[in-house]
């Protein structure tokens, strides 16, 4: 799951939208955070307003089989501080750096590696330039595909070989530091969605066109000018439609049988 810098802004579109998306419990945590710290709920109605907010918005929800994930989350939402940060800094030295690697996939994952870096850094100041993200996660979000699973070692090891990354001295530990930090320069860009930061930076190069879903902001590329949604969204308006279509079609057919 990508990170989320405003989580205060993302609780209230939640809250606005019922939408709790492909990860419900972070989701329901999020919003536990929200009640429970700008809304000053104890943990009882924090519980109550999350229990609330499922049999409103989610369809197919068992109060008996979400109960206990509901308490959890209503206890722990008020030890951890809601984050609400504007977004991440990247300054001109750092872009440099990224810009002297010879393939755009290398900058583009370096990029990607370098924002999360800042972000720990941001939050913790212990972080000292660790990215603490998944190879994975760092892969999906710089939109970068390898044949072979392997290649993805490989191009993190051609990095390495520059000095603008180092890897864990612990054998069993596979995360990464960024040795080009910049966090008292001024910033040349201000990355404030994580979402997709493969595009943020083609569209900071200006070698794509990309625009923003108009539903949740995320960034798309732009093909044709009928792009509007993105995956997700697109997905959801169909489903959507099907639905109302579906119930439509069943009123129609419950009405035909009244004498």
């Amino acid at each position: 799951m990508s990170i989320i810098l405003n989580e205060t802004k993302q609780a209230n579109h939640i809250l606005k939208t019922g939408e709790l998306g492909s990860k419900p419990t972070s989701s329901l945590f999020l919003l536990g955070k929200y009640y429970s710290q700008k809304e000053q709920l104890n943990t009882e109605q924090t519980f109550c307003k999350l229990d609330e907010f499922m049999r409103q918005h989610e369809k197919n929800y068992n109060p008996a089989l979400w109960e206990s994930k509901l308490e959890d989350i209503a206890k722990k939402s008020a030890k951890y501080p809601l984050r609400e940060l504007n977004g991440v800094p990247i300054t001109q030295s750092e872009l440099d750096n990224i810009a002297k690697l010879p393939s755009l996939k290398y900058q583009k994952l370096l990029f990607t590696m370098l924002c999360h870096a800042k972000f720990y850094n941001t939050t913790s100041q212990q972080n000292n330039g660790w990215v603490n993200t998944s190879i994975p996660e760092l892969y999906k979000l710089a939109r970068i595909t390898v044949k072979h699973r392997n290649d993805k070692f490989l191009y993190l090891n051609d990095i390495q070989q520059t000095g603008l990354i180092s890897f864990s001295t612990k054998n069993d530990n596979l995360n990464i530091q960024i040795n080009f930090v910049d966090m008292t320069g001024e910033p040349a860009l201000t990355v404030t969605d994580f979402r997709e930061l493969g595009y943020e930076y083609l569209k900071f190069l200006g070698s794509e066109t990309f625009t923003q879903c108009i539903r949740c902001g995320r960034l798309i590329k732009k093909t044709n000018n009928k792009c509007r949604y993105c995956c997700d969204c697109a997905k959801f308006r169909k489903i959507q439609y099907n639905k109302r279509y579906y119930e439509a079609n069943l009123r129609k057919i419950e009405s035909a049988k009244i004498p």
